[in-house]
């Protein structure tokens, strides 16, 4: 037992994440349960607001795995994010409540196929790095244009009306078993359920971004002509990370539309298209904790702006990428963590010369 749990450790542990010493997994355990503990403190406002900026973090992630481990510079994971809320809406609301985990899995899987069919055209059919920027945005803007025109009653999916411009309204929470023994994910358990799938994507993602399939990822972003000439179809390598990145932006969309009851066209806009990069670059593109940190901390930043005024929210953001851009190419959070890990180290050898100088003279 004890073999197979440091067999686990090991396999979490790699070059292609930050962290692996005893320390920080302490740190990391420390951290998970305070997480886990704060709604038994906090107050259900914060709670319930702290579990939304959450939500957000599964889209940072998508775009991270995408961009910075694979080289993919995509704008259209916010238009997963905002159709996987949509596709939650219609499912939920034409079947009972007790069964909308199922509909969050149906949703979630209606976006994975259609990343399935929308990266297959877009890396078997050879369209180049720059044209998929292109492309993706394209996407993005045309989905937003499209349900922003399904104004009146007979835009509707069964009792699901989507509502154009002003959204879809009267989306349920999501919902475990019915009547007396009914768990509705609102507030508190919102932010559990919230905080539980963060932490499982979280390990999930170290284990596959130190595995061979993470390995190749990182070859397809370094020099993908090499990687295919050892072998390897590059475009599969993409085409699965695409669908994977899709799916952990679905799961955001499908989170936000049961905390909000609502999802609307604006979720897929150009802002919206644009804040999870600079999230990703203020953060660190190459390092998923670093990704985590930033997209929560951003988004709390750009809800206490966005209460004096959307273009201050606006101004700040630009400042922060131009800053990052030219500052701190790696990320603000990523050269902190390096410049942090690398202390450690030289802590780490310091005590080692030490030890070894005592025992000498012993």
């Amino acid at each position: 037992m004890r073999s197979k749990f440091f067999d686990l450790l090991t396999a979490l542990n790699g070059p292609q994440t930050v962290g692996s010493s005893p320390v920080y997994w302490r740190s990391f355990a420390i951290v998970c349960g305070l997480l886990l503990l704060y709604p038994l403190f906090g107050e259900d406002y914060a709670v319930s607001n702290n579990g939304f900026l959450m939500v957000w973090v599964f889209l940072g992630l998508s775009v991270c795995i995408l961009w910075g481990y694979t080289g993919i510079f995509s704008f259209g994971q916010t238009a997963f994010f905002g159709l996987a809320g949509y596709a939650y809406g219609v499912f939920s609301i034409n079947i009972p409540p007790e069964y909308s985990m199922l509909a969050a899995v149906c949703a979630i899987a209606t976006i994975m196929l259609l990343c399935a069919i929308v990266g297959y055209v877009i890396f078997y059919g050879g369209i180049s790095s720059l044209y998929i920027a292109i492309f993706t945005l394209m996407l993005t803007l045309l989905a937003e244009t499209l349900l922003s025109r399904t104004s009146g009653p007979q835009f509707r999916i069964g009792s699901a009306v989507l509502g154009g411009s002003n959204g879809m309204v009267g989306v349920p929470p999501l919902q475990i078993g019915s009547g007396d023994f009914a768990i509705v994910f609102i507030d508190k358990p919102f932010y559990w359920l919230v905080a539980t799938l963060l932490i499982l994507v979280f390990l999930g993602l170290r284990f596959l971004l130190n595995s061979n399939w993470g390995y190749l990822m990182v070859a397809t972003r370094e020099d993908p002509l090499r990687t295919q000439l050892f072998g390897y179809d590059i475009r599969r390598i993409q085409l699965i990370t695409y669908i994977i990145a899709g799916g952990l932006a679905a799961l955001g969309g499908v989170l936000f539309a049961s905390w909000n009851n609502f999802i609307a066209p604006s979720s897929m806009g150009m802002t919206a298209a644009t804040l999870p990069i600079i999230w990703v670059a203020a953060g660190g593109r190459a390092s998923i904790q670093a990704v985590a940190i930033s997209t929560f901390t951003l988004q709390w930043v750009n809800q206490q702006l966005a209460y004096g005024g959307g273009e201050y929210s606006l101004m700040f953001f630009a400042i922060l990428l131009l800053c990052t851009v030219m500052l701190f190419p790696q990320g603000l959070v990523t050269t902190i963590e390096l410049a942090l890990e690398a202390y450690l180290a030289r802590r780490r050898a310091s005590r080692l010369v030490k030890t070894q100088l005592i025992g000498g003279r012993l």
